[in-house]
C-alpha cells in the first residue's frame, strides 16, 4: 500500500509539474503585445515626473528579460534539453527578475515628489499584479516572491511619505498582494485536485477495463467450453440418433408391442436431450450473429394456429386446455420472419405448459394503433416481481434447485427476448404470483400477402423414399454403419468414406452420387475441403454437411457455405427432410430454412443454402 501511494504521489507531482509548465509556455507566447503596451504606458507616466532616462533603462532591461523568456520558451518547445522541474525552476527565475526590475522602478518613481502620477501608477501596478497570476501557472511560492517586491516597494513608497492617505495605500497594497497571493495558492490547490481526480479516474477506467476484459474472457470460456462439451456430447448422440430411426421404422413391421414401445420411448428420450442441446446451439447462433432474418407478410391466424396445433398433444397429456383467439375480422397479417416468429410462440408456450398445472393456456392476437399485440398467457403460478427481469437471463429457473431435465436448461425466454429484439418486437411480461403469467409481443402491422398461407411455418411430413444415391464421408466408424443402415429404408443406394481419398476412389470405382453426406470435422480436413475437391469431379452434386460444432466462430463460417448445414444429433426425419431439399432444392433460391435460431416441439427444419454457380 505504501509503494502504491508513493508512485500515485510520483506521478501526481510529474503531472502538475508539467501542466504547470505548459500552462507558463502558453502564456509567455501570447502575452508579450500587452506587455509592451502596458510597459510604454508606465514609460509615459514617469517621464511626466523627470524620470525619463531611468524609465528607459527600465524599459530596456525590462524588454530584454521579456524576449530572452520568449525565446528561451520557444526554442525549449521545439527541442526540450532539461526535465520539466528544472524548466519550471528556470521560468519561475525571469519572473521573480521582472518582479524585481519593477519594484526597482517603483522606488526611483517614490524618490520625486507625489503627483497624481503616482496614483495612476499604482492603480497600474496593481492592475498588473492581478493579471500576473495567470503567468505563473499557479505557483504561489513563485508569485509570492513576484508579489513581496512589489508590495515592499509600493508599501515603503507610500508611507515614507508621512500624510494619513499615503500611508493607507502604503497598507492597502501589500495586503492586495497578499490576497492575490493566496487566490494563486487555492488556485494550485484546485489544479492539484483535478489532476488528482483525472488521476483516479484514469485508473479507475484502467480497472473497469481490466474487469471487462476479464468478464469477456470468462464469457468468451464459457462459450468455449459449452461449445466443446455441445459437440462432445452430440458425436454419440447423433449415431443413437440415426439408429433409434432405422430401429423405429424396424419396429413399424413388427408385431410385438414391446418393441413398438422400446422404440418410442428411446426416441422420447432422443428427443428431449436433444432439445437440450439446441438450447445450447442457439445462444451460439445469437452470439455468432449467425441468423438471418427475412421480413415478409405472415397470416396471424395459420401462425398461431400452426404453434396451437404442434403442442396440442402436450397440453392434452396434462390435462390442459389450448386455445387461440382471434378477432373475427379483418384477417390480422404481421411483418416479420415466420420460421423465427413461430419459434419464439414456441418458445413461449412451452413455458407456460410447462409451468402451469391447472387451467390452461391461450395464444390471442388483436390490432392495436397499427400493430399487431399477440399475447401467450397462462394460468400458472405466475411470477414476482423480483424474478421478472432474471428469468430472462441465461439458465436461470424458479424453482429448479434439482435441475430437473424436463424443465429444459433456462435457456427459453433468453432465447425469446434476444430473437426478439433481432426482429424489432416489443416484449413485455405481466405477471403476479397466483394471478398467472402474460408474454406479449408487439410486432409491426402488414399488409396481406398473395397466397395466403404460403409464408406460414407447416408441419415436417414423414419419412419420405429419396430414391437416390448417397455418398457418406464421416470419419466415425458408428456413424458410418448408422447411416448405412437408416439410408436404405429411405430407398437410397449408399456408399461410405472416412475422408476425400477414399470418396474419390468411390467415384474411380463407377459410383455417381445423387446428393453427399458429409462430416464437418474429419482427420487432416475439413467437410466443406472434401465437398470442394468431389464437386471437382461432379461439379452440379448437392451437399449436406453435418456439424456437432456451435462455437459462435465456426457458426460465422458456415453462415454462407453455399450448401445446407444441419446440426448433430441429426434424427431420421432431419436428416431426410435434408437430403430431399438438397436433391430438390440445388437450382433453387438461397434461403435458410427454420433451425436457425429456437428449438421448437418436435421434427424441425433445417438451414439451407444454394450451391454456389459453377466456376
Amino acid at each position: 500500500m505504501a509503494d502504491d501511494a508513493d508512485l500515485r504521489d510520483t506521478v501526481m507531482a510529474q503531472r502538475v509539474t508539467r501542466l504547470r509548465l505548459r500552462q507558463i509556455q502558453a502564456q509567455v507566447l501570447r502575452s508579450p503585445p500587452a506587455y509592451v503596451v502596458t510597459d510604454l504606458f508606465v514609460l509615459w507616466l514617469v517621464s511626466g515626473i523627470g524620470l525619463l532616462w531611468p524609465g528607459v533603462a527600465w524599459m530596456t532591461v525590462n524588454t530584454l528579460l521579456f524576449m530572452g523568456r520568449w525565446f528561451y520558451v520557444r526554442a525549449r518547445m521545439r527541442r526540450p534539453t532539461a526535465s520539466p522541474k528544472t524548466e519550471l525552476s528556470r521560468l519561475s527565475a525571469f519572473y521573480v527578475a521582472l518582479g524585481l526590475a519593477r519594484a526597482g522602478l517603483t522606488l526611483v518613481v517614490f524618490q520625486q515628489p507625489v503627483t497624481d502620477i503616482h496614483y495612476v501608477y499604482t492603480v497600474v501596478m496593481l492592475g498588473v499584479a492581478a493579471v500576473a497570476i495567470s503567468a505563473v501557472g499557479s505557483m504561489a511560492g513563485t508569485y509570492g516572491l513576484w508579489a513581496l517586491a512589489m508590495g515592499s516597494s509600493l508599501a515603503w513608497g507610500w508611507i515614507s511619505q508621512g500624510p494619513v492617505l499615503s500611508l493607507g495605500l502604503g497598507l492597502l497594497s501589500p495586503m492586495m498582494m497578499a490576497m492575490l497571493t493566496l487566490f494563486v495558492r487555492d488556485q494550485g490547490r484546485t489544479q492539484v485536485q483535478l489532476v488528482s481526480a483525472a488521476y483516479d479516474n484514469e485508473r479507475l477506467a484502467e480497472s473497469l477495463r481490466l474487469e471487462r476484459d476479464k468478464a469477456q474472457a470468462a464469457n468468451q470460456s464459457k462459450t468455449r467450453f459449452f461449445a466443446a462439451a455441445s459437440h462432445d456430447l452430440r458425436q454419440p448422440l447423433h449415431a443413437l440418433a440415426i439408429n433409434a430411426t432405422t430401429l423405429e421404422l424396424v419396429a413399424r413391421r413388427q408385431t410385438d408391442p414391446v418393441v413398438k414401445e422400446l422404440s418410442q420411448s428411446i426416441n422420447r428420450a432422443l428427443r428431449q436431450s436433444n432439445s437440450l442441446l439446441d438450447g445450447l446451439l442457439d445462444i451460439s447462433r445469437l452470439d455468432a450473429n449467425a441468423v438471418d432474418v427475412r421480413i415478409e407478410a405472415v397470416d396471424v391466424a395459420a401462425l398461431l394456429e400452426a404453434v396451437c396445433d404442434e403442442f396440442k398433444p402436450v397440453a392434452a397429456q396434462a390435462g390442459l386446455a389450448l386455445a387461440v383467439e382471434l378477432p373475427a375480422a379483418p384477417a390480422l397479417w404481421i411483418a416479420t420472419d415466420a420460421d423465427l416468429m413461430k419459434r419464439v410462440l414456441g418458445n413461449l408456450l412451452s413455458n407456460a405448459l410447462k409451468f402451469t398445472t391447472v387451467g390452461g393456456v391461450s395464444l390471442a392476437a388483436r390490432c392495436d394503433a397499427g400493430q399487431v399485440l399477440i399475447s401467450v398467457a397462462d394460468t400458472g403460478p405466475g411470477i414476482a416481481l423480483a424474478e421478472q427481469e432474471r428469468v430472462f437471463e441465461e439458465f436461470y429457473q424458479i424453482g429448479n434447485a434439482s435441475r430437473d431435465r424436463t424443465l429444459g436448461l433456462g435457456l427459453g425466454l433468453s432465447i425469446v427476448r434476444r430473437s426478439a429484439e433481432l426482429l424489432g418486437v416489443g416484449l413485455r411480461m405481466n405477471s403476479a404470483p397466483g394471478q398467472g403469467t402474460v408474454m406479449e409481443l408487439r410486432v409491426p402491422a402488414a399488409e396481406p400477402a398473395a397466397g395466403a398461407g404460403a409464408n406460414t411455418p407447416g408441419v415436417v411430413e414423414a419419412l419420405p423414399q429419396l430414391d437416390a444415391r448417397v455418398l457418406v464421408i464421416d470419419d466415425e466408424d458408428e456413424i458410418l454403419e448408422a447411416l448405412a443402415g437408416l439410408l436404405p429404408h429411405l430407398g437410397c443406394e449408399v456408399r461410405v468414406a472416412t475422408g476425400s481419398q477414399q470418396a474419390l476412389a468411390v467415384l474411380d470405382a463407377g459410383f455417381e452420387p445423387d446428393v453427399l453426406l458429409v462430416d464437418h470435422r474429419l482427420r487432416g480436413e475439413t467437410g466443406p475441403q472434401v465437398i470442394a475437391r468431389l464437386r471437382e469431379r461432379c461439379p452440379q452434386v448437392p451437399a449436406v454437411l453435418v456439424t456437432g460444432d456451435t462455437s459462435p466462430l465456426n457458426l460465422r463460417s458456415l453462415q454462407n457455405i453455399g450448401f445446407q448445414v444441419v446440426h448433430k444429433p441429426v434424427d431420421g426425419q432431419r436428416l431426410a427432410q435434408a437430403l430431399g431439399e438438397a436433391l430438390r432444392g440445388s437450382g433453387g433460391r438461397s434461403r435458410v430454412e427454420a433451425e436457425r435460431v429456437l428449438p421448437s416441439v418436435g421434427p424441425r427444419p433445417v438451414e439451407q443454402h444454394l450451391d454456389p454457380p459453377p466456376a
